[in-house]
């Protein structure tokens, strides 16, 4: 276990030297919030007899979503297509660590970092916006910040899945794709599932993205004790799925690298 730690570790300490790609997806994320926070306020003013998010409410719902999608690693799925196209991932596998949990402990140390650095800034940018208004749900933000964390555990299982991926499809991008537009369309990235047509949803929540972003989101301006546990509860089902489908694409791999010889 300490070896995967250490891992881990590793990865989180590199992101010190990567302030070029910090502050450029920091500026993106804090763009992304002025800009929706804007036409949200905007919105609400149009419809005050409506039952609107309030914008407050909203941009820190926008927030956590934010800090959820540029948190992430970028790249490590194309290294990892890249070493499975070439055969060097063959290397990797002569080390006493399972290759698979060392790429999710290089995804979730640089998680790991940026996680609570990005939310940090993003939360006093908001204050700075928002004259000093904080959500409805601020005590609860502990809880809800340890479902970001499952929700990264997810995140990351599913990056090592999306480089994995190129078993099948000989180019991981089409799922990097796939998933990204799942993760904006069914995770409720720019506008709550509530807003959804109900078919769609159910269709959102029968997937990981309406829990792993919506579900954790939510509960910034409706929070409720057994909304947390729910949330919870379906995360880690899907981690524990998303731990199931990588060990079978990893035995593949390993399946394969044998009969090829290495």
């Amino acid at each position: 276990m300490h070896k995967y730690l250490a891992l881990m570790k590793i990865s989180f300490i590199t992101q010190k030297n990567e302030v070029s790609v910090l502050c450029a997806r920091l500026f993106f994320l804090l763009l992304l919030i002025g800009i929706f926070y804007q036409f949200w306020h905007i919105v609400a003013q149009e419809n005050q007899t409506t039952n609107l998010i309030n914008p407050v409410d909203f941009i820190w719902y926008l927030l956590i979503g934010g800090v959820l999608q540029y948190g992430r690693g970028e790249g490590l799925h194309y290294r990892i297509e890249q070493e499975v196209k070439s055969g060097s991932i063959a290397y990797r596998m002569l080390r006493p660590i399972s290759v698979m949990w060392a790429y999710f402990c290089e995804a979730m140390g640089t998680f790991l970092f940026r996680l609570p650095f990005f939310f940090c800034i993003g939360a006093v940018f908001l204050l700075m916006i928002t004259g000093g208004k904080l959500p409805t749900c601020i005590l609860d933000l502990p809880v809800i910040f340890i479902l970001m964390l499952l929700s990264a555990v997810f995140i990351s299982l599913c990056t090592v899945f999306i480089g994995l991926s190129t078993l099948l499809m000989q180019d991981s991008l089409p799922m990097f794709w796939f998933i990204q537009k799942a993760e904006y369309i069914l995770g409720g990235l720019f506008f709550p599932l509530s807003f959804y047509p109900e078919w769609l949803q159910k269709i959102a929540f029968a997937t990981p993205f309406g829990w792993v972003n919506y579900g954790v989101a939510r509960l910034i301006y409706d929070y409720s004790f057994i909304k947390a546990v729910d949330t919870a509860l379906h995360i880690l089902f899907w981690i524990m799925f998303m731990i199931a489908v990588n060990t079978l694409f990893y035995r593949l791999l390993v399946r394969r690298m044998a009969i090829n010889g290495g």
